[in-house]
């Protein structure tokens, strides 16, 4: 096994924008071997090299997408699950991260990743599944969130069966639960912190996770060494996750526009949120236009399956009344304003209404662009290095030496038009590890 070379490519690393670079990776050990952000002789190209010319193209670390799930909960019976980890690379994900799914579909879809991986380098061929990490089961308590999301579509007694199963964390449980997921293989501990009061739900029709809980889960998580996050959808949930120390939200909320108190614990904790937007605009049913562009990109493009082409295009139309997307909007904006990291994730899950695995990802980013007022380096940089920073995921989300070779090529100059990952020729090349995906 070689190296590969790509020169004269217009370099964005994770941070910082070069023109006319040169970047080598080999195959064998699945890393970047150098980098060069000024021309390079063809002379000092390693011996036997793979060569390619990077002109007019702009070369980027692998996206991630950090948040999703990697279950089939909402697919029906007998729906393929084939495309969950393979439609995000097609989008040039190289890392998915799953915030609530059983240990058993996690250790499968993770066999399956590194069985690919191994097979393709054996045979020098290619991969078609992203990478995964994963939280494993959230921090779910007894009756409480998801279980009224994933039992409200088709409640089959097997379902429910299922949903028993779910951990039933409690104060003096919360240490033993933690040592559990450390045990399983989880790479972050997620929080549940839900009262409905968004949503089409009476507020308080399910448990609630106490203050004292959540706050006992958290010192666990940090005890061993894990980053911690949680789910909230309103003001005061996503209060209690941040009071609780957590190190960061899974999502933004729609229930009010951001009050200051929040902006401060925000900054207290120094946490950062991942907005959603793409899900939280099929909860509440806003930008049609957006769902059925972005549904129209991926049939064009084959990057998901019919079924999943419809389901992209539905809305779960589940808000309170008086939830807006609108306040998310203002909320990553304020935020921004404020230092706040903001990290990409759309919350898509196969068979979830209003969401692709990885068609997603590129809706959620141009919503930073056109709804936030990111630019579209904050955008990439929300998807790549930042959340690699913050998860610490300390071998990705950047083009530099001794990092995975985990790379997206792409037609064109991504840093001044998101939309050329899409438009025209688009993605032209991925490669996970060192490996071409095909």
């Amino acid at each position: 096994m070689g190296s590969t070379v790509i020169h004269s490519v217009l370099l964005f690393d994770g941070v910082s924008i070069y023109s006319d670079a040169s970047v080598t990776f080999d195959l064998e050990s699945g890393t970047i071997t150098s980098v060069s952000t000024t021309p390079t002789p063809s002379t000092d190209y390693p011996s036997g090299a793979a060569v390619i010319d990077g002109k007019g193209c702009t070369l980027l670390p692998g996206l991630i997408e950090s948040h999703m799930h990697v279950h089939n909960l909402h697919l029906p019976p007998g729906a393929s699950e084939d495309d969950i980890l393979r439609s995000p690379l097609r989008c040039g994900v190289t890392t998915v991260c799953d915030m609530h799914s059983d240990p058993e579909s996690v250790t499968k879809q993770r066999k399956a990743v590194a069985e690919e991986l191994a097979q393709a380098k054996k045979s020098n061929g290619t991969v078609t599944m992203s990478d995964l990490k994963s939280s494993l089961y959230g921090a779910t308590i007894a009756g409480g969130w998801p279980k009224p999301v994933v039992l409200g579509h088709n409640p089959t007694e097997e379902l429910k069966a299922l949903v028993e199963t779910w951990p039933n964390v409690t104060v003096e449980t919360a240490p033993d639960f933690v040592k559990s997921h450390k045990a399983k293989g989880a790479d972050y501990i997620k929080l549940m912190q839900e009262n409905c009061c968004s949503l089409a739900m009476p507020t308080g029709a399910i448990p609630v996770a106490t203050l004292e809980l959540q706050t006992a889960v958290v010192n666990a998580g940090h005890a061993a060494g894990f980053p911690v996050v949680g789910h909230a959808l309103s003001v005061d949930m996503t209060e209690v996750v941040l009071k609780a120390g957590a190190d960061g939200l899974t999502h933004t909320f729609v229930d009010q526009p951001p009050p200051q108190s929040t902006i401060d614990l925000y900054k207290k904790n120094n946490a950062f949120v991942i907005p959603t937007l793409t899900i939280l605009a099929s909860l509440t049913n806003e930008l049609q236009d957006w769902r059925d562009q972005f549904a129209d990109l991926a049939k064009q493009k084959k990057l998901v399956d019919d079924f999943t082409v419809q389901n992209m295009r539905e809305a779960m139309n589940v808000k309170d009344a008086a939830a807006k997307l609108e306040y998310a909007f203002d909320t990553v904006k304020r935020l921004r304003q404020e230092g706040i990291d903001v990290v990409a994730g759309t919350d898509a899950v196969a068979g979830l209404k209003g969401s692709g695995i990885g068609p997603s990802l590129w809706m959620e980013l141009l919503l930073y662009i056109e709804k936030c007022d990111m630019s579209v380096t904050e955008a990439l940089h929300s998807a790549t290095a930042l959340p690699a920073k913050r998860f610490g995921f300390s071998d990705r989300g950047i083009i530099a030496k001794g990092k995975r070779a985990d790379l997206v090529l792409v037609k064109g100059n991504v840093t001044e038009k998101l939309a050329t990952l899409w438009e025209g020729e688009g993605i032209v090349g991925v490669w996970k590890q060192g490996v071409k995906a095909g």
